[in-house]
């Protein structure tokens, strides 16, 4: 129970708040939500529920104001504007908990300072709230479809992760206040298509169930037990149903199985969609009622009638009681209370953050660095680089992606801010004497115009010739998917020219800005392309960021940014898009060799992996420990990605090839070693049960291995992987998680 001091009481009154219970500071959570909940009507508890979006009814008499529930928060304040941190990809790639828990924090920081600006002002539009429809937890599973952006690749236990840092880092850890609440989404099997070849409005996954627990869920239930507030149910069906209506989604395994307490909001539309789209209803009475069933607490919709307008319906003919929309409620205003709405605002010390912070130095400082952390370099020949100022007199930066602010920004961004906002050609310019440039495309990067001519004239007579391509919202987002992985128009076409019209000695150095893999097989087999980088969409700092790591320019300039997904030679190896079998997806389930694995990322200098130890058997359920030496060969001080796999080798049920159990970002300095640690937890040696009672730890042989990268793999670091075997012993019976 939390108490709080008679001068808590004193302070509530003297600030004018209603005298009602929940309004009583000394009250307990549950005490003061059951009090307000029991005071409301059925009409207010409607305008609170189908009014998700642009603001809820407020409820004079009992002095509570509105509320806005859509606040997109991925990586900076989306809808109203602020520090634009790199994409959610992007900042996978880091292999970095730190990295995305400063972002979220930021983030966090500067939702709560606009939110006391807009609720004094009285705007509570789309955007001005603190409940954040973030993160995107959902799994990578096909490299085509438009929101890979931002999803954190395609690990399930690397994503929840990064989904509980996330959740710490946006929610802050005082112990009463919530800065800014978390809301995972999308659950669940929302992982494309969005328009090819179907709409995703009305698309129906087909999932095994082995499928559903081993890929789709994992990444939720960690969200969940890292204590998020609010979880979004997704567009798609799933085996049928769709999620916004699923019983078994949404109470049996969300509340039932991991004791979920929080709140289910819906994607916007969604509830209306299960009429229009998924025909799984007749009309909007019925879909009120099976996501009330279900356990849809909020209706978010652009539409004019909301589904949830049609409580009142649902109540009066019985088909849904009016205790059942009270209880929906109550993980409501539970949220809004921990958020500091119902307390004096000097008891919260994040009322005082003011708009100072929006932009500010640190914040900038945060972009800056995680842009670096999150480039990835996959070629480096003969190490060219790092580069330095004054070796060229005469450069060409070239591509769509060279000079346009909103190509290196992706989607789900805040707005660019040109005062803040670098490009590679306003950075990477300082390696030349001279600067030749041309975008190549006319208009954006689906290249349908190319400027041959132009191209051509800007690689003439040069010393060093940078290509920047890749995709960018007008190939890949929300509502776009891509019909394959070739490089968008007449790009390749243009790459091909910049190496065969500028002079044979001079190096290309490729560029890439994109979510979704591409086919670069023609740049990564070229010996003149000398370097490819692939830097996602690093947002504001991205020209800074750049130049940085290329001539290795101050802290964490030395690239370690690893490949959160793997990338395929070319779409002959994808399966069709709405094939829900992970048989041939990701790395844990692939049947081809891919042109860069999972994990894959090289660095100035080369690491030396030895002494591994660990504990060599086991009861099932226990944790294994170990450590590791890892000694930096090279004259350059760098971060180090250790990546820890297991794979079973005798199981009785199917498995993952390899698995992912943890992994750490660390800094060793030239030509000195380290001791690493790590763990991999009993719960991630068990495997889905054929009856689907559950989780087992089975007896038997389970395969270590701890390196830079995954073992065995064709297109390798220069590092090396260790391993050994762990012998677990008895059977030991997880349940349902």
């Amino acid at each position: 129970m939390e108490v709080y001091p008679f001068l808590t009481i004193l302070l509530a009154s003297c600030y004018g708040f209603p005298d009602f219970p929940f309004y009583n500071v000394s009250l307990t959570w549950e005490e003061r939500v059951d009090d307000l909940v029991g005071r409301l009507t059925l009409p207010e508890m409607i305008g609170q529920m189908a009014k998700g979006k642009g603001g809820t009814d407020a409820i004079p008499r009992l002095d509570i104001k509105p509320v806005e529930w859509w606040t997109e928060c991925l990586r900076g304040d989306v809808q109203q504007g602020g520090t634009s941190f790199p994409e959610a990809i992007g900042l996978a790639a880091a292999f970095s908990p730190e990295v995305i828990y400063d972002v979220s924090r930021a983030t966090g920081i500067e939702i709560r300072a606009k939110n006391t600006m807009f609720s004094k002002a009285g705007n509570f539009s789309v955007g001005t709230g603190l409940s954040c429809c973030s993160p995107v937890i959902n799994i990578m599973r096909d490299p085509r479809w438009g929101r890979n952006e931002e999803t954190y690749g395609e690990d399930p236990f690397f994503t929840g992760v990064y989904a509980e840092a996330f959740v710490r880092g946006l929610q802050g850890e005082h112990p009463r206040y919530v800065l800014a609440s978390t809301g995972c989404k999308h659950f669940d099997t929302y992982t494309g298509p969005e328009d090819i070849p179907v709409s995703r409005f009305g698309f129906n996954a087909e999932v095994s169930m082995r499928d559903l627990r081993t890929t789709f869920l994992p990444a939720f239930r960690t969200c969940v037990n890292a204590g998020t507030y609010s979880i979004m149910c997704s567009y798609s069906s799933v085996n049928g149903v769709p999620s916004c209506a699923s019983k078994e989604l949404l109470t049996d395994i969300l509340r039932d199985e991991w004791g979920y307490k929080g709140l289910v909001i819906s994607d916007n539309v969604a509830l209306e969609y299960m009429v229009t789209a998924h025909h799984y209803v007749n009309n909007t009475l019925d879909a009120a009622v099976a996501s009330l069933e279900a356990g849809c607490n909020i209706e978010i919709s652009s539409s004019k009638n909301k589904v949830y307008d049609r409580i009142g319906d649902a109540v009066s003919s019985g088909r849904i009681s009016e205790t059942r929309v009270r209880e929906l409620m109550k993980p409501v205003m539970y949220n809004r209370m921990r958020l500091g709405e119902f307390d004096p605002p000097e008891m919260n010390p994040y009322t005082n953050l003011d708009m100072s912070v929006i932009q500010s130095p640190e914040h900038r400082q945060i972009a800056l660095q995680t842009a670096m952390k999150s480039m990835a370099l996959l070629k480096n020949l003969n190490n060219f680089l790092p580069t330095r100022v004054g070796i060229f007199n005469k450069i060409a930066i070239v591509g769509p992606a060279a000079n346009d602010p909103h190509v290196q920004t992706g989607g789900y961004s805040p707005a660019v801010d040109p005062r803040y906002t670098t490009t590679p050609l306003m950075n990477l310019s300082r390696l030349g004497n001279t600067v030749q440039y041309s975008n190549g495309c006319t208009g954006n990067t689906t290249c349908i115009d190319y400027d041959q001519a132009g191209i051509i004239k800007a690689v003439d007579g040069v010393d060093l010739v940078i290509v920047c391509l890749g995709l960018g919202n007008a190939v890949e987002k929300e509502f776009y998917d891509r019909p394959n992985i070739a490089l968008p128009g007449k790009q390749l076409e243009l790459l091909q020219d910049a190496v065969n019209n500028s002079p044979a000695n001079t190096p290309v150095l490729l560029i890439m800005f994109n979510a979704g893999p591409l086919d670069i097989t023609w740049a990564d087999s070229n010996p003149r392309v000398v370097a490819i980088l692939e830097a996602f969409y690093p947002a504001q700092s991205t020209g800074e960021a750049l130049f940085n790591v290329l001539t290795m320019n101050g802290p964490n300039s030395v690239p370690a940014g690893r490949l959160p997904c793997t990338w395929p030679m070319n779409e002959n190896q994808i399966p069709p898009m709405v094939n829900y079998s992970m048989e041939g997806r990701t790395y844990r389930y692939i049947n081809y060799d891919p042109l860069y694995p999972y994990g894959y990322g090289l660095s100035y200098t080369s690491f030396t992996y030895s002494n591994l130890q660990f504990s060599q058997s086991i009861l099932a359920g226990n944790d294994v420990e170990g450590s590791v030496d890892v000694y930096n060969n090279g004259q350059i001080s760098a971060d180090e990605v250790i990546q820890v796999y297991i794979n079973w080798q005798n199981s009785p049920v199917p498995t993952p090839k390899l698995q992912l159990v943890d992994f750490k970002r660390q800094y060793i300095i030239a030509q000195n070693k380290i001791r690493v640690t790590f763990r991999v937890k009993g719960e991630n040696m068990a495997v889905w049960m054929e009856d689907n009672s559950g989780w087992m730890v089975y007896p038997g042989q389970y395969g270590l291995f701890v390196g830079g990268q995954q073992p065995n793999q064709k297109k390798s670091a220069d590092s090396n992987v260790l391993s050994g075997t762990v012998t677990v012993t008895k059977t030991r019976f997880l349940g349902k998680y």
